[in-house]
């Protein structure tokens, strides 16, 4: 077994104690409330001959209030697997209370006809901690929200994500010289439907494309899903010092449900993140590196600086998407600045309106875009302290190949700035934060970043 606070890998299943289940119910179930319990070191596993299963660990399910809901459970250091083959549709179904899943490896969760996950919560109250687990799944690796709770009132919440190595194998993408030939249903990396109180740091996010969806890694989009809960938020939500890397889009975000009742989306911290090879040729999709785009209420209190966001040799359509319903803006209280970004081919644009200006008074109040360097040709329909370079190579960062980000001392970037001033992300905490994640061993070097 690895130390405390190093992650398993398949590697040690043979020293491992084993909980197979011989069909579609769980290896492992938590009844109404059922607290302190400790998983250390097991390998949980569907029998070869199980064509399908819906959760190998469930952690509670249809309780009705939250002194019900399962209690104080740590999973740690455990090897939770389907097969290249079989259907899984869930990893750990996290409808709990105060509950860690730490250092685990969570992998073969996939689906053809729905979306499968890694880990699912959406009728536990929290806290949840995950923290150094590798997380594979076909439809959202790591999701809250997506079932109405039947705990009435309730948001997921007081949760943290750190050090989370999040990615979907190439060989569930069809036309890759590695595809096993079963087409999973992919989505996105991560989404939130119904969650409060988010801390999400240090992790690595990487291989999205299109398929069930047009490609974005990372979805803010609240959702009374089957319209019984209308008190579903995404809100208080803090995304930083994360690495996005190999998909369609980048994030999404949306004011409310467009399709049932809900709370409007509020609070949102997007900072020091770096976000790679958001390529459209490559992986399908639109090449969007945010969209914004709300029904009727827009997103309250937006705020995305400091991040480095390039679409790495293919193209994007644009670097800000903004849409809503004709009479309504998509962002309120937004601020976007201090960010190095491609271009793309339309900029920040809206659903029936020109780039810059023209879409920024049409979508947003009380909006404070910044201090940002678009790289791209240059456009006058954007406030006076945005600057251009023509190219990726024209912005000078230290090493592109190598996978540092920081900007050259000479970077027309810096417009004289120091490294505490200068826009995009700061390399050095983002790579203290990301270090020895894609291993689970925190001393492990980071490699380079476009790997």
């Amino acid at each position: 077994m690895p130390a405390e606070g190093e992650r398993v890998t398949p590697a040690h299943a043979a020293a491992m104690p084993k909980i197979v289940t011989p069909n579609a119910n769980p290896a492992i179930s938590a009844l109404p409330g059922a607290a302190r319990y400790r998983l250390v070191g097991l390998e949980v596993a569907l029998k070869p001959s199980v064509p399908y299963n819906y959760n190998l660990i469930l952690l509670g399910s249809a309780e009705t209030s939250e002194a019900q809901a399962p209690s104080d459970i740590i999973i740690d250091r455990c090897y939770i697997h389907g097969s290249p083959r079989q259907t899984l549709r869930r990893g750990i179904a996290l409808n709990s209370a105060r509950t860690v899943i730490a250092n685990c490896w969570i992998s073969d969760c996939h689906e053809e006809d729905t979306d499968a996950q890694a880990i699912l919560g959406w009728n536990g109250p929290g806290p949840f901690k995950i923290e150094n687990n590798r997380l594979e799944a076909s439809g959202e690796n790591i999701c809250f929200g997506g079932a109405d709770p039947s705990i009435r009132g309730l948001v997921c919440s007081d949760i943290e994500v750190r050090r989370n190595y999040l990615v979907k194998p190439m060989s569930w993408r069809i036309g890759e010289p590695e595809y096993a030939g079963r087409p999973w249903l992919v989505k996105n990396l991560f989404e939130l439907k119904n969650a409060r109180r988010l801390w999400m740091e240090g992790n690595i996010l990487e291989y999205n494309w299109e398929h069930g969806q047009t490609g974005f890694a990372v979805l803010f989009t609240v959702r009374n899903e089957n319209g019984g809960a209308p008190w579903c938020i995404v809100e208080d939500i803090t995304f930083v010092n994360n690495l996005v890397r190999h998909s369609g889009s980048g994030i999404n975000i949306t004011g409310e449900d467009n399709q049932h009742p809900s709370q409007q989306t509020n609070r949102i911290l997007i900072r020091n993140n770096l976000l790679l090879d958001i390529n459209r040729q490559r992986w399908g999709g639109d090449g969007r590196m945010f969209q914004i785009i709300s029904p009727k209420r827009p997103v309250r209190n937006l705020t995305i600086d400091r991040n480095t966001v390039l679409h790495g040799g293919g193209s994007s359509s644009g670097f800000l998407v903004l849409g809503g319903a004709s009479a309504n803006a998509s962002a309120d209280s937004f601020a976007f600045r201090d960010n190095i970004i491609s271009r793309g081919s339309y900029g920040a644009f809206g659903e029936s309106t020109g780039e810059g200006f023209p879409s920024f008074n049409r979508y947003c109040l009380n909006l404070d875009f910044s201090n940002n360097v678009l790289i791209g040709s240059s456009i006058s329909s954007y406030p006076p302290s945005t600057r251009f370079v023509a190219s990726i190579p024209d912005a000078k960062f230290i090493d592109v190949n190598g996978g540092d980000y920081r900007l050259a001392p000479d970077s027309p970037c810096r417009a004289g700035k120091t490294d505490e001033g200068a826009p995009g992300v700061d390399m050095d905490a983002l790579v203290r934060a990301t270090q020895g994640v894609e291993t689970g061993v925190r001393a492990a070097p980071m490699r380079g970043a476009m790997d």
